[in-house]
């Protein structure tokens, strides 16, 4: 039910954002734009913009780490693990224009790390390990998001900017299992009373995009963006895909209150590390509250 409830939330911000949009009468006054290259929404400045929030999320992960023999079967770590549904975390994004106009530098970062406890009512292979039915098991699987990109205008109005972007997200995924009960090792010896495993990697994922900026009245902006990434090496094969849309009201030129929703999906098929393999579904969703900057 509380699951049911956080969704009908989300789905109403991004329903508010484009009622707003839609009765407000669209554009800006000719008189507060006219001639300025430095101003947006009427007087907004676009030197530099920064929203800063909090958002809260649902979250869903089911991930596999199986070791050299194989062994390694999917799991839905909310499920088995107990971890939790949801997490409340730290949002930022900025810009920066580059240029008189056109021309940005976009960044942004996010990280959500969770736990779970639970003794389990079935056996688990975890990197070549088996870990047996009513052994206690702590869980964790930790992401950060740390993104930069290059964004040109390609469409540049007083009232709207739409722009591409290319650029990074350094993506950042740690899992462990630290367990105590019957386990039989990944080298099939005999069995021992406890196992830790812990799988990390960090690395950049090139990601491109497409981004909406639409002043639908004087100092009242709606921002909206999405990237992607697909790939398919020997050592890495998976999707990432960023998406989101934020209202911004300015009740002054510098300073103003956000709302908004954000999407993360990544979808990693295939992973070495080391000698082991990871594979993961997991994606976080969510509505926030920000304050925003400009400068």
């Amino acid at each position: 039910m509380v699951v049911e409830l956080r969704r009908f939330a989300q789905v109403a911000v991004v329903a508010l954002i484009l009622v707003l949009a839609s009765a407000i009468v669209p554009g800006v006054h000719a008189a507060d734009a006219a001639g300025a290259t430095d101003v947006f929404a009427g007087d907004v400045p676009t030197r530099v913009w920064i929203d800063l929030g909090w958002s809260n999320n649902d979250i869903s992960t089911s991930a596999s780490f199986t070791g050299p023999n194989g062994l390694g079967a999917t799991i839905d770590f909310e499920d088995v693990f107990d971890m939790p549904v949801s997490r409340s975390t730290a949002r930022g994004f900025g810009t920066v224009r580059i240029s008189k106009e056109r021309r940005y530098i976009d960044f942004g970062y996010v990280d959500i790390n969770r736990s779970g406890s639970k003794v389990i009512d079935q056996d688990i292979d975890w990197g070549g390990a088996t870990i047996g039915t009513n052994s206690s098991v702590t869980a964790n699987f930790n992401t950060g998001f740390i993104y930069c990109a290059y964004r040109y205008d390609f469409l540049h109005l007083e009232p709207v900017h739409i722009s591409g972007s290319a650029g990074l997200t350094w993506l950042n995924i740690s899992t462990s299992l630290d367990a105590s009960g019957t386990i039989t090792p990944p080298d099939g010896g005999p069995q021992v009373s406890s196992y830790y495993k812990k799988g990390s990697v960090g690395a950049p994922v090139p990601m491109l995009g497409l981004n909406l900026d639409w002043a639908i009245h004087r100092r009242l902006v709606v921002r909206s963006y999405t990237r992607f990434f697909r790939i398919n090496t020997s050592e890495f094969s998976g999707a990432l895909n960023e998406s989101g849309i934020r209202l911004n009201w300015y009740f002054v030129k510098n300073f103003g209150l956000g709302i908004g929703y954000d999407r993360t999906d990544l979808n990693l098929k295939e992973l070495k590390v080391n000698e082991n393999t990871l594979k993961a579904n997991y994606y976080f969703s969510g509505a926030s509250l920000f304050i925003t900057l400009a400068f």
